[in-house]
């Protein structure tokens, strides 16, 4: 089936949603509360389940999460290989929940989707004040044993989900003593990029991935986040992330009466 049997509303918003994405991923955080959205209403209108959309979604937002790495590489360079161990507990995680997302019939899945949007934005409106509390509670110390299977749990929902991992990320930093926002930022581009990555190759090699949709995504995707970055000093920050909580509980509240309709 082609992308052209899509009800043409649906082909105009996708690539919308999608270049909207990237844009919102840079500056905030939370691209996946519109295009994951759009793509399983895309996909359900030429009959693929919700499953193969989280996964073509996952691999069309990763280039992204590539590029950003690539932007942090000289910071990065300074923690040589002690980044090894962090990456490879992400890699766990992101590999196990991948294989779970893979184990999740499409009913179950949409059935936990309005579930995991709530979550997430629930997640994203609280990371900010959290994330200022968290901090008072590791005296100055450093627990980089917690951090890491810790690290695991948490790229575990990464690897089955994605949206709102980046903000459990930043407060399991902050609870286990990394508090420079610099070294946050690196550190999360990191993970995310092994943690999406490695469930983004076994979504492809499961042949779970609508390329006609995913390659169209990525390309606007990467174009958003390029300008989002370019502008992103003159966006109120704090307009933004009310904005992105607001789409979040809105595309939960979506997806609960979507399934409430269906069922009846």
């Amino acid at each position: 089936m082609s992308i052209a049997q899509t009800h043409p509303v649906q082909v105009i918003w996708l690539p919308v949603a999608s270049f909207l994405a990237g844009v919102i991923n840079t500056i905030a955080g939370g691209g996946s509360f519109l295009s994951l959205p759009a793509l399983i209403g895309s996909m359900r209108a030429i009959g693929v389940g919700a499953v193969s959309a989280q996964a073509t979604n996952m691999v069309a937002l990763w280039p992204g999460q590539v590029t950003s790495l690539v932007a942090y590489r000289s910071r990065l360079r300074n923690y040589g290989w002690s980044l090894f161990a962090l990456a490879a507990a992400s890699g766990i995680g992101g590999w196990v929940g991948g294989r779970l997302l893979l184990m999740t019939g499409n009913a179950l899945f949409r059935a936990l989707l309005p579930w995991l949007l709530l979550f997430a934005a629930t997640v994203f409106v609280l990371s900010f004040p959290l994330g200022r509390w968290l901090q008072t509670l590791s005296g100055g110390k450093r627990y980089n044993t917690l951090l890491l299977l810790g690290m695991v749990f948490v790229s575990v929902y990464v690897g089955y989900f994605g949206a709102g991992g980046g903000f459990l990320v930043m407060a399991l930093f902050g609870l286990c003593g990394v508090h420079d926002i610099h070294e946050m930022n690196a550190l999360k581009v990191v993970t995310a990029a092994v943690s999406i990555g490695i469930p983004a190759i076994t979504f492809i090699m499961a042949k779970r991935v609508q390329w006609n949709f995913c390659i169209e995504m990525a390309i606007l995707a990467a174009l958003g986040g390029y300008l989002g970055a370019h502008f992103s000093s003159k966006v109120n920050q704090r307009l933004m992330r009310w904005l992105v909580a607001f789409i979040g509980f809105a595309t939960a509240g979506y997806f609960f009466l979507d399934n409430y309709l269906l069922s009846h």
